[in-house]
């Protein structure tokens, strides 16, 4: 049975959608998720539906050992359950002279870094596209699709949409992952230093437009650091900090809660609509988290050593703001946490502080 064939006014709708999804990212740059596969998901169903495939397929190149090819399958569109041999997880390793044909089209990409389309006999991906970003974006990716036995006959205008809406797609993900290194910690994942102080710097404009409401800014940070660093190295002192950040991300309410590096060692939580005892059972919650946590001791190369941990504690200054007080700005809120947190940190460390405005810290 021969595939049902797209047409170049299909191919040409498809195209204008991928470049109005890159347009719209300069309005809408907001975010994609932490995930980068997703990024991918509008750009592959446009691809999916424009080619027609019954299976789509998208990889991740894994890593290249000798004379095998590791592919890592990322993501499957299969609502036919034809290709048993693409589980999202499972990782695929090809031998470089193609010993099993139906991934020639895979390899054949991979080594020639363009879109390749060897006709393959039953099954197998009839198309394959290649996707590059630098090493430090996420490396190679390759993208295509199946017509599941049936005769394929691609055209010469759908094997160049794919080649275009490969570049497309690596424009998109690439200027989306840089918008994000304008925004987030390489480190801990969280937001960097200048995106947490601008998000304190929009509650409180919004706060000067309602009269209502109140909101918590916390400062955290990690006790004696320094001490980490001196015994352990930096490289000890950098997983301390990617894993005190990934506890604080999974304590955030999401959609409510906000949290960023402030620099170094401390750290900002914003907890929009709440009150100063809400905020603290969440500071408290994440203070308790970190202090039983094991932090596990790495070699210099980063690698964990078997069954060596050490612990760290942090303290916490809370500051609340109110919707009437219309005279605070975004450096008083920050330095009244911060004032709680030296109060912390001068009566034993590992403990959460509320700022009081009689208390005489300021």
């Amino acid at each position: 049975m021969r595939k049902q064939g797209s047409n170049a006014g299909q191919v040409l709708n498809a195209l204008r959608k991928l470049t109005a999804y890159l347009n719209s990212m300069d309005r809408n740059s907001s975010g994609f998720g932490e995930d980068k596969t997703t990024w991918f998901n509008y750009p592959l169903k446009i691809i999916s539906e424009t080619l027609l495939f019954n299976v789509s397929v998208l990889y991740r190149v894994s890593n290249v050992i000798n004379d095998r090819l590791i592919l890592e399958v990322v993501k499957v569109v299969d609502p036919g359950a034809m290709r048993m041999d693409l589980q999202e997880g499972r990782k695929l390793r090809l031998f470089l002279d193609v010993r099993d044909k139906r991934y020639v089209n895979e390899v054949h990409a991979f080594l020639n870094k363009k879109t390749s389309h060897i006709k393959v006999i039953g099954m197998g991906c009839d198309i394959i596209g290649y996707v590059y970003f630098p090493e430090n974006f996420g490396g190679i990716y390759l993208v295509g699709g199946d017509f599941t036995g049936k005769e394929r006959g691609l055209q010469d205008f759908e094997i160049s949409a794919m080649e275009i809406m490969c570049n497309l797609l690596s424009t998109i993900i690439m200027k989306t992952m840089f918008e994000q290194k304008a925004e987030y910690d390489d480190l801990t994942g969280l937001y960097n230093s200048g995106k947490i102080k601008e998000e304190v710097e929009k509650i409180i404009l919004r706060f000067k437009r309602k009269p209502y409401g109140s909101a918590v800014l916390a400062m955290g940070d990690i006790d004696f650091f320094k001490s980490v660093n001196d015994n352990y190295g930096h490289i000890q002192g950098d997983f301390v900090l990617k894993e005190v950040g990934r506890i604080i991300s999974n304590s955030m309410r999401e959609c409510f809660d906000l949290a960023g590096r402030y620099g170094g060692e401390e750290f900002l939580m914003i907890f929009e609509d709440s009150d100063i005892q809400g905020g603290f059972e969440v500071v408290e919650r994440v203070r308790q988290l970190i202090e039983n946590h094991d932090f596990p001791i790495v070699e210099r190369n980063g690698t964990p050593i078997k069954n060596k941990t050490m612990n760290v504690t942090m303290s916490f200054g809370l500051s609340l703001i109110k919707g009437n007080d219309k005279s605070v700005t975004p450096s008083d809120w920050i330095a009244k946490a911060d004032n709680a947190l030296y109060q912390s940190k001068n009566n034993g460390r590992n403990q959460t502080t509320v700022y009081q405005e009689n208390s005489g810290i300021k």
